[in-house]
């Protein structure tokens, strides 16, 4: 699982665009209370790393496994707004 998104980012006073970049939530850790997650951005599948991002929710300990809500919380987020799973 994974998401997909249009993605702008700023380097060396220019803005990027990286059409279909491929969101990867690529490490959990955490406890009941909750969960931390790392997010690797991709210019694409299997394609170069261009940020890793941080994410914290709170788990719902009787519904789908935390990759899954890792996933679903990231898309109520504003940076993700929009993306699309892939």
């Amino acid at each position: 699982m994974a998401l997909s998104k249009n993605i702008a980012l700023k380097a060396f006073g220019k803005t990027l665009n990286f059409d279909d970049a491929y969101i990867k939530v690529s490490n959990l850790t955490g406890t009941k209370n909750q969960v931390d997650a790392k997010i690797c951005i991709f210019s694409v599948k299997d394609g170069e790393l261009l940020e890793t991002q941080y994410a914290r929710f709170v788990p719902d300990m009787g519904g789908a496994n935390f990759i899954k809500q890792a996933y679903e919380h990231l898309k109520t987020l504003p940076e993700f707004a929009g993306s699309t799973d892939c």
